[in-house]
């Protein structure tokens, strides 16, 4: 696959991109929770293409600087989001730190993976927000272990919950594509039809039904 273009829109290089690489596919998927979703998106086939990758950290990055300020570390989900993460980290000279999901079973259980320094502002980066369920796991164990988190980062978000999920617990999600801009930049550019269009917007005024990412 060619690198980028270089052109102004990158929603639409970004979501051309995903529909090439079969990143983006639409259709009948099950989701982890048994629900069906008419559309899967899949980021991690973005690191096994550099130019993309870079891309997509840019993007992350600008995300980062225009909405959150000052603050000291990066951290992640395991295990998707980890690659963009840890990337994040060395893009922007961060420490970077990750949550388990579950805290080891031997050695010293400890549920954070990297150096924490008590008190510190914690930025989380995720790939793909759904409905917040994980990332928010990812929140509650960082403020345990007593840091401070007030943002979380996502590359793309399926608009099904997570925000909602988020604001409860006091925090703030950006995202640098909403699924929506997503499809609709391919519809306009005619790269998917209508029904692939509003089966995705279907999907998103039904967010009640999808509770796991």
């Amino acid at each position: 696959m060619a690198p980028p273009a270089a052109v102004p829109d990158f929603m639409l290089e970004f979501a051309s991109f995903l529909l090439k690489s079969n990143s983006l596919r639409f259709g009948v998927f099950t989701l982890a929770s048994g629900k069906q979703s008419s559309y899967y998106i899949d980021l991690r086939v973005l690191p096994s293409f550099p130019a993309y990758f870079r891309l997509a950290i840019n993007a992350l990055k600008g995300t980062v600087t225009k909405n959150v300020g000052q603050f000291d570390t990066l951290a992640s989900v395991p295990t998707s989001g980890l690659v963009f993460g840890s990337a994040l980290a060395y893009e922007m000279s961060k420490p970077f730190i990750y949550a388990r999901k579950e805290s080891k079973g031997y050695g010293t259980g400890k549920t954070i993976e990297g150096f924490l320094k008590a008190g510190s502002k914690v930025v989380v980066v995720d790939d793909v927000a759904t409905t917040g369920t994980s990332v928010s796991s990812a929140v509650d164990i960082i403020r345990a272990n007593g840091a401070i988190v007030e943002d979380v980062v996502a590359l793309v978000d399926r608009h099904e919950g997570a925000n909602e999920r988020l604001k409860k617990i006091g925090v703030r999600l950006h995202a640098v594509a909403g699924i929506n801009d997503i499809v609709s930049a391919l519809y306009k550019a005619g790269l998917i039809d209508e029904n692939a269009l509003e089966s995705v917007m279907k999907q998103m005024a039904a967010k009640g039904e999808y509770e796991t990412d």
